[in-house]
């Protein structure tokens, strides 16, 4: 996640599903993987705010329109009482800018162990790194490895309780090479037993929501995710996607 996505479209869908995950009754905890903003034209997909709203959270986009509209384009805005209130938010920036290869181990690391105490008492823990889970070309101490979340960090999550979701734009990887990044997760000792589930939002771009559920939140989930998103006029932003 970076400052500068705040309000695209994307950060309507994402904002959409964890509101109808929090309605339901989870209590949802976010840490969004801050990297500093960059000179990319990302977060630019901001014209769907001028037209009229067209599914149920109308609070929702009228408050994106807000903070768009009024420049206040920070992760801050979006934690708001108001629109996600309850969620426990995990902030800081994992900065690799600067930073020796030879200390960036240390500096996850610890980082992790800090966001991973605050949120180890939520239902749901969403993870919003820039581009995904991780990919054998960048490790996680990598210059770009603050992009992607790590098999282990997300692991160590739902060893502790949590059911996890984790945020992933679509690649241009063949189908089933880009399927297997989340397969692996059925050979990590501490999530092969995990349901998995994924949601693709398509409006612009692509983008997954691969869910690792807990077994005493996979039948509430799924009936959330069925009745609150493919029950409303979500479903003409979301489908289903096989694993």
């Amino acid at each position: 996640m970076k400052n500068q996505y705040v309000g695209d479209i994307g950060d309507y869908g994402k904002l959409g599903l964890l509101r109808i995950l929090q309605n339901a009754g989870f209590q949802v905890g976010v840490n969004w993987y801050l990297t500093p903003d960059d000179n990319s034209r990302d977060g630019r997909h901001i014209q769907y705010l001028d037209k009229p709203c067209d599914t149920p959270d109308i609070h929702l986009h009228q408050a994106l329109h807000q903070l768009v509209k009024t420049g206040c384009r920070n992760i801050s805005g979006l934690e708001s009482p108001d629109l996600l209130p309850g969620v426990s938010f995990y902030s800081d920036m994992l900065d690799y800018n600067q930073v020796p290869v030879s200390t960036r181990r240390d500096i996850r690391d610890k980082w992790h162990g800090r966001a991973h105490e605050k949120l180890k008492a939520c239902d749901i823990v969403f993870l919003d790194p820039d581009n995904g889970v991780e990919i054998k070309s960048k490790k996680p101490h990598h210059k770009a490895g603050n992009k992607y979340v790590t098999y282990q960090e997300a692991a160590q999550y739902y060893a502790t309780g949590a059911s996890v979701l984790i945020y992933n734009h679509h690649d241009r990887s063949k189908e089933e090479i880009y399927i297997e990044r989340f397969q692996r997760f059925c050979e990590i000792p501490q999530t092969k037993n995990a349901n998995l589930l994924c949601i693709t939002f398509r409006k612009e771009q692509v983008r997954d929501y691969v869910f690792l559920s807990q077994e005493r939140h996979w039948e509430k989930l799924r009936v959330t995710i069925d009745e609150s998103i493919f029950g409303t006029p979500w479903r003409n932003y979301f489908t289903y996607r096989a694993i």
